[in-house]
């Protein structure tokens, strides 16, 4: 009988701390994508070549539904690029921005950016209403795709989305999809939350 109990309780303490994590969280690392607490920090210039070339992959998976944000994500960038998709009715709430580094660029090479919920606050709220006055008027397919890319610059957090690792090397493939941004694992990182869109 203390065999089994010492078996499990060695069991249970080798579980990866991921297992071992218990958390509230209502989806993937909801915390860390809605935090506003970073907004006031100075933003540092990145380009999308260089998120989707250098900026390696932390050792995030789609189990970690409660690690805080560490090291890139405690920083805010403002990256310029072309909108090439949007959608607005994504089932959290957030507005999803597909943005590529020139307007003619393949659609897989891009990057996302997410705009949380108004409700989360007046920067989201005014970064919405910023992007809307900037697409007014532009033609979009059903799934979100401008017929012609518009000039963007959004300002806000980086944010690994390991949520779309499909297991835990270094290497992994996206799966489920990432939107249409599937060039390489590099580009799971994102811009989330957006804080603000400005014309370029």
């Amino acid at each position: 009988m203390w065999r089994v109990a010492v078996l499990t309780f060695v069991g249970l303490w080798s579980e990866p701390p991921s297992q071992r994590q218990r958390c509230a969280e209502p989806r993937y690392r909801w915390s860390a994508k809605i935090d506003t607490t970073l907004a006031a920090i100075t933003p540092q210039p990145a380009s999308i070549p260089e998120m989707l070339q250098s900026w390696n992959p932390p050792a995030v998976t789609a189990r970690d539904w409660c690690v805080p944000r560490a090291g890139r994500e405690l920083v805010v960038y403002q990256v310029g690029g072309w909108i090439r998709r949007l959608e607005t009715s994504k089932d959290d709430g957030d507005w999803h921005i597909e943005l590529t580094d020139r307007r003619d660029s393949p659609a897989d090479s891009c990057i996302v950016a997410e705009i949380p919920l108004v409700e989360l606050g007046g920067t989201y709220r005014q970064a919405r209403a910023d992007l809307g006055r900037l697409v007014a008027g532009r033609r979009r397919s059903k799934s979100g795709v401008l017929a012609k890319p518009v000039a963007v610059q959004i300002v806000g957090a980086a944010f690994f989305d390991g949520h779309h690792r499909a297991g835990a090397r270094r290497r992994d493939p996206i799966d489920p999809k990432h939107g249409r941004c599937n060039s390489s694992l590099r580009a799971l990182w994102e811009i989330h939350p957006v804080y603000r869109v400005e014309r370029p």
